[in-house]
């Protein structure tokens, strides 16, 4: 194929050879064939040129199509890969972030709700103990009596079964009248025979010389026993020891309250 720069060139070549040479001019006549044959260069290199234009076109048009196409084909396996492999971690992340949103919430729901439910039994617990000390305060005295009651029946049982039981009971009364002169013991003739066993042990007692009298008397309890002198009379019966008790624990009671 011959390029336009060759004939450009081959035509220059021939502009300088004539204008080198002295070119003799001789007639001659151009037949219609050598007319022809002159100009069918110039109409090859034009087609020919524009051949090569158009097959240059094409090849940049199918170069830019199948850079289109790489580039669709790019994108398309960016996509797949997206969806295969990242999609899932970002919607797995997603969920995940939304659970222990979730869970945070919940959680701190739960504590809320736990705390809540604490106080709440706290204030039962508190609101039983109030009710229960309230009871308690204004049973107290009714306690009192039947504790007093069940010792004196406890007591009553265990001056059944011994008499030493009773006959200490004998002996504390002496020790509260021990700087008396005379003392006169009255007891229930049950335990008149004991007693008179033990008068010595009963008068050593005494610091000093005490003039001491044992009376029987029938219409005593039998659990009963008082002290008779010239300072007054001291009651030593179980019974009139636990009035005693009963009425300074009632005090107690009474000053707690106030």
């Amino acid at each position: 194929m011959t390029s336009l720069s060759r004939i450009i060139k081959s035509n220059h070549a021939s502009q300088q050879v004539s204008e080198d040479r002295t070119i003799k001019i001789r007639t001659f006549s151009l037949q219609q064939e050598d007319i022809e044959e002159a100009a069918m260069p110039e109409e090859i290199t034009s087609s020919m040129l524009l051949e090569e234009a158009s097959m240059e076109a094409e090849r940049i048009i199918e170069k830019a199509n199948q850079q289109a196409w790489d580039i669709i084909q790019e994108a398309n396996l960016s996509r797949e890969r997206w969806e295969q492999e990242e999609k899932p971690m970002l919607m797995q992340a997603a969920r995940e972030e939304g659970f222990q949103r979730g869970y945070e919430a919940g959680q701190q729901q739960g504590y809320k709700e736990m705390a809540e439910s604490i106080a709440f039994a706290k204030d039962i617990v508190q609101s039983s103990k109030n009710d229960y000390r309230i009871k308690i305060e204004s049973s107290e005295k009714t306690i009192l009596e039947l504790g007093l009651k069940v010792a004196e029946r406890i007591i009553g049982l265990k001056l059944d079964e011994s008499e030493e039981a009773f006959y200490s009971i004998v002996k504390r009364a002496i020790r509260e009248a021990r700087e008396y002169d005379e003392v006169q013991l009255h007891v229930n003739p049950v335990h008149y025979g004991f007693l008179l066993t033990q008068k010595d042990e009963l008068e050593g007692i005494f610091p000093r010389q005490t003039d001491l009298f044992i009376y029987p008397d029938e219409q005593m309890d039998e659990h009963s026993c008082y002290i008779e002198s010239s300072n007054g009379r001291i009651n030593a019966s179980v019974d009139s020891q636990l009035l005693e008790v009963k009425q300074k624990l009632i005090e107690l009671l009474e000053g707690e309250d106030q």
